[in-house]
């Protein structure tokens, strides 16, 4: 069995987009209420850390196996897809930090809701409220769009740890496939693999190390 620890540091904006459980108020619309609730898309530990869900980082690198479909070696065409999907455990929470290790919180907000960024002037570290107008099915090219409000971090990191139990996934390809992860797939909403431009990442500190079952 191997840990694997590492650092992802975030190379374009991450943004959230947790569902939000509460109603419309009376006589609300949809506009004021993603204007009003936008903060309940981040995700937050008890003492009010921003995080994402350990289920977005193992999803990232079963889509990057999927993306790569490297073969493993000895056994003709078959690739590591499958391996990824069950052969990893990722159970830790991403607590996300600015560059420099601070832990970013609801307390980073903007007051400050950005309908256009035309001024340039960005609070690096704070999470931007985006609003943006996107299909209200979130799916590309339909014809109905609605105003959404995007958390949203211009930067971020996060130390991630990965254990494997599948001995076929050695650290080098570990590496290669968290590498991928972060170019080609990204993590949150309107992420690199779903045809955005978000949540790229680069791999930093990376260690494994050998540990008994």
């Amino acid at each position: 069995m191997l840990q694997v620890t590492f650092t992802l540091a975030g190379v374009s904006d991450l943004m959230f987009s947790k569902y939000v459980a509460e109603k419309k108020r009376d006589d609300e619309t949809h506009d004021q209420h993603e204007r009003r609730t936008w903060p309940q898309k981040v995700a937050v530990t008890d003492d009010g850390q921003c995080f994402l869900q350990p289920f977005a980082l193992k999803n990232c690198l079963e889509s990057a196996a999927k993306w790569l479909s490297l073969k493993i070696p000895g056994e003709r065409n078959k690739t590591f897809t499958k391996r990824f999907l069950s052969g990893i455990l990722v159970s830790e929470k991403l607590l996300l930090t600015n560059a420099k290790g601070k832990p970013l919180t609801m307390g980073d907000v903007s007051t400050r809701l950005m309908e256009r960024v035309s001024t340039g002037i960005v609070d690096h570290g704070d999470i931007d409220p985006m609003e943006l107008f996107v299909p209200s099915d979130g799916v590309r090219g339909s014809g109905k769009r609605v105003i959404k409000v995007f958390p949203t971090l211009h930067e971020w990191q996060a130390a991630a740890e990965i254990v494997v139990f599948d001995n076929k996934i050695t650290e080098e390809v570990m590496h290669r496939h968290l590498e991928a992860a972060g170019k080609f797939i990204g993590l949150g909403a309107m992420r690199a693999g779903n045809g955005g431009i978000n949540g790229r990442f680069s791999v930093e500190d990376l260690k494994a190390e050998k540990v008994e079952s």
